[in-house]
């Protein structure tokens, strides 16, 4: 049942996140918007900071290392990752008519699906990280850490 519940809750979220945008087309003040960023910005980061990285710090220090060592490795894995990525996928962002990535003659609605396909890969994988330390019964995560993390989406 947990497996239902960490699938349908993120998707919910995202459905209804992704229905107010089809909602205020068109009708959003540029500086709502950006507060609206900006907010979002802000929970996804502590999102990541307090149900990722500082529980990765403190399982490590209670296994006798240096606490922020594991962290910053996978942080920097990480940041290696997208932006290998990010070189890699051909995609294209909404206001520019540039392409990024390996060069291609896809679509350009098939490059935007690449770029929010290539947002959300490291969402994902917290989710689903964070989810699996709830079903091995690992006290530092819980299926609430995942709920937090899909709703920063």
């Amino acid at each position: 049942m947990n497996i239902i519940y960490g699938l349908l809750i993120p998707f919910i979220g995202t459905t209804l996140g992704s229905a107010t945008v089809f909602l205020m087309k068109n009708k959003i003040n540029i500086k709502i918007e950006k507060i609206l960023l900006g907010f979002a910005s802000g929970v996804m980061i502590a999102a990541s900071i307090w149900s990722l990285i500082i529980p990765s710090i403190n399982m490590s220090q209670e296994q006798g290392k240096i606490g922020w060592i594991p962290a910053a490795i996978g942080f920097l894995f990480g940041i290696v990752f997208l932006l290998i990525l990010d070189t890699v996928i051909p995609h294209m962002h909404l206001e520019s008519q540039k392409q990024e990535g390996m060069k291609s003659k896809l679509k350009k609605t098939t490059m935007m699906v690449f770029a929010v396909t290539l947002h959300n890969i490291p969402e994902g994988m917290a989710i689903g990280v964070t989810l699996s330390g709830s079903m091995i019964e690992n006290t530092r995560n819980n299926n609430s850490g995942g709920i937090c993390i899909s709703y920063t989406e």
